[in-house]
């Protein structure tokens, strides 16, 4: 497949969407496979992200990605993504995958007034362990949940689908909370929330929030306060954030994962 003309039409459509200028000039793309990803991600990053040196790239899981964005944060840098090209695509797959990668990149510069959200809150901030824990896990599940409703609204193959046919999937979704990838599950779960043709049509939240205690088979309190918190988010400043709401999401996120963990231990023991 011709990535680079993918991601091309990736961005004229983003562009179109979203108002942004992104181009061959100011997005670079490398792509990768499991045979040569260290080789490219330290010469990726050396040649455009130097910080990203830093990450734990040799850690074990940590190229479990289809695709991953980088972000330039000086003046005149370029923004890049990071493709796996081991793996088959389908061409409105790989269509939706840049955009989700573009949405990361677009929320990245505007979130918090072109700083960098993670270096400002996700490192050090909070005075406890546990705050710090809650930050991590609310912007890892927000920062998910964001891209997708965003790459979703960019994508016309996307379609809205109706609480009720989503109720598997939220049974699925909430059995795939754990500690390792149960954020992504809770983003996932925000995603079909959000982008379902129930609240996207809601008047307000009260409307909203009837439809989905009829249709979602999730009983804990926790949840409707998170779909209530980023059901606000998106009404009102939608890609600005600041930490007071990613510590609410993590927070929440947080009681979730310890009540789901205890009724699983509950039910093995019976």
């Amino acid at each position: 497949m011709d990535y680079d003309a993918f991601l091309e039409k990736a961005m004229k459509i983003f562009n179109e969407k979203m108002g942004t200028d992104y181009s061959a000039d100011n997005i670079v793309l490398r792509c990768l496979t499991t045979e040569d990803q260290m080789e490219v991600f330290q010469s990726f990053c050396t040649d455009y992200f130097p910080d990203r040196l830093k990450d734990r790239y040799e850690d074990e899981g940590y190229f479990a990605f289809r695709a991953s964005s980088f972000i330039g944060w000086d003046d005149g840098s370029k923004d890049g993504i990071l493709l796996r090209t081991d793996i088959p695509y389908k061409p409105a797959e790989l269509i939706h995958v840049f955009l989700h990668e573009l949405a990361h990149i677009f929320c990245c510069h505007n979130e918090l007034n072109g700083k960098s959200f993670y270096n400002e809150y996700c490192e050090g901030y909070a005075p406890t362990t546990g705050e710090d824990e809650a930050i991590n896990a609310g912007y890892a599940v927000w920062r998910e949940c964001i891209a997708e409703i965003i790459a979703i609204e960019c994508d016309d193959n996307c379609a809205i689908l109706s609480l009720r046919r989503k109720k598997k999937l939220f049974a699925q979704l909430s059995d795939e909370i754990e500690p390792l990838e149960g954020k992504l599950a809770v983003s996932q779960i925000l995603v079909a929330v959000m982008t379902s043709l129930e609240v996207e049509t809601a008047e307000g939240w009260a409307s909203a929030s009837e439809s989905i205690r009829q249709f979602i088979p999730l009983d804990l309190p926790e949840y409707m306060a998170l779909f209530e918190a980023v059901y606000r988010q998106l009404r009102g400043k939608v890609i600005p954030i600041d930490i007071d709401f990613i510590s609410e999401i993590g927070a929440l996120y947080m009681n979730i994962l310890a009540v789901t963990m205890l009724r699983r231990f509950q039910t093995n023991l019976q």
